[in-house]
């Protein structure tokens, strides 16, 4: 996959992409519905909105990737838009030829010095959606693993209306062997993940959705509160999701984790402005931050947080960043001036843990 060293360049032509994305989405969703006359008859009368709205989204994402200067994180979006075509029963190809008709659209109206990096990365887009599109991705809980039927019967409870026994089913499995850390890993978050893909299947709801994911926080509350805590390590972490990212669900678990784990916890949540990080590290005297990002159109925002962090806050702190946005392009985490990259929870705690010397 391309990379590129981040230049003026690139930061020029990601700034430009991310200003007028709405209207370079916009003229590719016409160039590419007057290609096919058929689409609004295929997709209804809304049709050149909805590719509207799904192109604006793509240039964003281009625009991302061009100022980190990783085509991944352009590549890996258009690749998992395809698979939610493909789980929903929708041709496929519509996604190439709406990929096609930005190529067209920015030769025709980016700046030409702001070009070829864009160009570069729609170009291999276009390389990958002219291979073989794979399988459908499988559901990732197999009812023969036993924490896997537990997922599937928690699920199943909640959909049918009984939270309560979803609720109990799993914090009972958690203190009797299972074990808090266990629950969320191999459980909860499990579910979350086969609720996304129920999703993007077109087998739920985002209301069964909404309903799944406030089980799952209230489910954390009570397994974390029945369970033991290791004693005090005198050391502060404060969690957060960078602005803009909405997806606070795996930060809760890490968080609630850390605590158990003896750490003072400052739990921010979801979608924190970038000016009140440094001031509220210093004034909780963090040793340690645990940023959140979900979509490749964070990463440059995670990147404008650190550096403010840097360079106004009054004490150091140890930066780790993780979640979806870095799991498609796992080196990013050097780029953007962090400590570190954390791919799943015991691997934060871990690496949380020595990053501030209380382990080797």
């Amino acid at each position: 996959m391309a990379r590129a060293q981040p230049s003026p360049g690139n930061a020029f032509a990601g700034d430009l992409l991310e200003r007028g994305a709405a209207g370079y989405g916009g003229f590719a969703a016409s160039l590419m519905l007057d290609r096919d006359p058929g689409l609004r008859e295929r997709q209804g009368p809304n049709a050149l909105a909805a590719w509207r709205t799904h192109l604006t989204q793509r240039v964003l994402e281009l625009a991302a990737a061009v100022q980190a200067g990783d085509s991944r994180l352009f590549l890996g979006r258009v690749t998992w838009s395809r698979k939610a075509f493909r789980a929903r029963g929708q041709d496929d190809q519509d996604i190439r030829h709406s990929i096609q008709a930005l190529h067209d659209v920015l030769v025709e109206r980016l700046p030409k010095p702001a070009l070829p990096l864009p160009i570069e990365y729609v170009d291999l887009a276009l390389k990958l959606l002219a291979s073989p599109a794979p399988s459908p991705d499988p559901s990732e809980l197999d009812p023969k693993r036993p924490s896997d039927r537990l997922a599937l019967e928690y699920l199943q409870k909640i959909l049918e209306g009984n939270v309560a026994d979803a609720i109990a089913a799993v914090t009972t499995a958690a203190l009797n062997g299972l074990g808090p850390r266990a629950a969320y890993t191999d459980v909860l978050l499990p579910a979350q993940r086969e609720v996304g893909r129920l999703w993007h299947a077109g087998e739920l709801s985002i209301a069964e959705e909404h309903m799944v994911t406030s089980a799952t926080q209230r489910t954390m509350a009570v397994v974390a509160s029945q369970a033991p805590r290791q004693p005090a390590n005198g050391r502060t972490v404060v969690v957060a999701a960078v602005s803009g990212n909405v997806h606070d669900v795996g930060l809760r678990a890490l968080a609630d984790m850390y605590q158990l784990a003896g750490w003072r916890v400052i739990f921010v949540g979801a979608d924190v402005p970038m000016q009140d990080l440094p001031t509220m590290l210093a004034f909780f005297e963090a040793d340690l931050l645990m940023l959140g990002a979900t979509l490749a159109t964070h990463v440059p925002r995670v990147e404008q947080a650190i550096r403010s962090i840097r360079e106004r806050c009054e004490r150091p702190v140890r930066v780790v960043v993780g979640g979806a946005a870095f799991d498609e392009a796992s080196d990013l985490w050097t780029r953007v001036g962090s400590d570190g990259y954390a791919p799943t929870i015991d691997q934060a705690l871990d690496l949380g843990a020595r990053l501030v010397g209380l382990q080797q």
